[in-house]
């Protein structure tokens, strides 16, 4: 006998029972908004949480500190549940304003809904939890307490150390405007930091004895410039300039950084976009006779997910139906959409 719908009904139930309180728990990490690899609250009031409801923790793993592993029952399958806690630089921002307005001006911030990925998925494991030891069914659930979502690619340091081995799969969520199971891949990318070193000097009366790495910083940008004309269409690179070695104009910049994101669909497409732009550096290092310091942080492959897993998840959610809001939610968003629409015609 097929026992879907009520095994969907009797989940949600669970979930729908304890909204507020896993609406406090991410509110909560918002307020935190701790960039990646000091998410040492947030990463703490999950495990006290997942403890309390009988997971069993290990934590800083793979030499990440905000790193843990909850794990609740035993034998296979072994289900894997990625949770996500960062928040991003510059983006403070006050809850429940339309406009912006920083809470800590220069601090960080969720903008890209951490808080709710970290927290929806702990609502979803302890659900799980309760819904196997109810039904006394065998299996393993684990959520992965992923620090550096952003940036740093905390989860490929749980992989390289071989915390995901024994998993039969691993779900993730990410908050979007329609509720489906993706399918696809993302693209391979790295992040890669290259510190300029030159000499200081000052920059009216012996200029000639200056060697500016900010110099080497800008022409870099622009040799990398110049070479998306000549990479595939579907490769992304970015940067931000991270360090331009000071304030004063009048000082020849001694020390300067840029912080490249390397992204394109196949990890060995990015290893040849990244031997590329590692020539760029060097020969503006050349150019400006300063040194350049080339420190790989982060390197995500391009996701492999499951087509079959995808349908199935699919098929369940199109049991759920559609997301219901009310007339009250719908006029709260119209408030952030309103804002959107403003800068974008503003921008045109």
């Amino acid at each position: 006998m097929d026992h879907t719908d009520e095994y969907i009904k009797e989940i949600s139930e669970k979930i729908d029972s304890k909204k507020g309180y896993y609406a406090e728990i991410s509110n909560k990490i918002w307020e935190f908004a701790e960039p990646r690899f000091q998410e040492y609250r947030s990463s703490e009031l999950l495990q006290h949480v997942l403890k309390q409801v009988g997971f069993s923790i290990k934590a800083d793993l793979a030499g990440e500190k905000t790193a843990f592993i909850a794990e609740y029952g035993s034998g296979k399958p072994v289900i894997a549940f990625l949770g996500e806690f960062d928040a991003l630089p510059g983006l403070s921002q006050k809850a429940d304003a339309a406009e912006r307005i920083p809470a800590n001006t220069g601090s960080c911030g969720h903008g890209c809904g951490h808080q709710l990925i970290g927290t929806g998925t702990l609502a979803s494991v302890i659900a799980l939890k309760d819904f196997v030891k109810e039904h006394n069914l065998q299996g393993t659930i684990r959520y992965y307490g992923c620090p550096a979502e952003e940036n740093a690619g905390g989860k490929a340091f749980l992989v390289r150390d071989g915390y995901f081995n024994d998993c039969d799969l691993a779900l993730c969520w990410h908050p979007e405007q329609g509720r489906r199971a993706c399918y696809g891949s993302t693209k391979a990318n790295f992040r890669v930091f290259f510190t300029f070193h030159g000499t200081s000097a000052h920059a009216s009366m012996c200029p000639e004895l200056g060697r500016s790495a900010l110099d080497a910083v800008e022409l870099m940008d622009v040799g990398v410039n110049y070479m998306r004309e000549h990479m595939i269409d579907e490769a992304r690179i970015h940067y931000a300039i991270t360090d331009t070695g000071g304030d004063a104009p009048n000082v020849v910049q001694s020390r300067a950084q840029v912080l490249y994101a390397i992204r394109a669909p196949k990890i060995t497409q990015v290893k040849e976009l990244y031997n590329r732009v590692c020539n760029i550096a060097r020969g503006a290092a050349l150019m400006t006779e300063t040194t350049v310091e080339i420190r790989q942080v982060a390197a995500y492959s391009n996701l492999i997910s499951s087509k079959i897993l995808a349908d199935h998840m699919n098929a369940y959610l199109e049991k759920l139906g559609p997301i219901t809001y009310t007339e009250e939610e719908y006029a709260y968003a119209q408030k952030f959409q309103q804002t959107i629409m403003r800068k974008s015609h503003h921008n045109k």
